[in-house]
């Protein structure tokens, strides 16, 4: 039985599986993707930990290190985070609310998403 729960429990918390082909085509669109983030802030680690649920290859900006707490405020705006920012063809998006962040995420690369 306990076997069993273990099993369970262990499925609940591995990245989403996707087929080869499938995983480049999300790996190409997350070339796109920049999480700028604090490593011990609670609301970072929840969209980490759903970047790692999702199997996304998302750069991730320790804005400790580097020019990244910089350039989050020079071009973001303001220095909080986590923030994601998002390459569009012809402008830059730059996302500040966890919880939008992780819907964001999930709608585009969840498991019933279209890509």
């Amino acid at each position: 039985m306990t076997g069993q729960v273990f099993n369970w429990l262990r499925g609940l918390f591995r990245p989403l599986h996707r087929s080869s082909q499938h995983q480049q085509q999300v790996d190409a669109e997350t070339q796109h993707l920049a999480l700028y983030h604090l490593p011990l802030c609670s609301y970072c680690l929840y969209v980490r930990r759903t970047i790692w649920r999702l199997n996304l290859n998302i750069e991730q900006r320790n804005i400790l290190e580097g020019q990244w707490g910089n350039e989050l405020r020079s071009e973001g705006g303001k220095t909080q985070t986590p923030c994601l920012q998002i390459r569009h063809p012809d402008r830059t998006e730059w996302m500040y609310e966890s919880a939008e962040i992780t819907q964001y995420l999930k709608q585009r690369f969840g498991a019933n998403s279209k890509i």
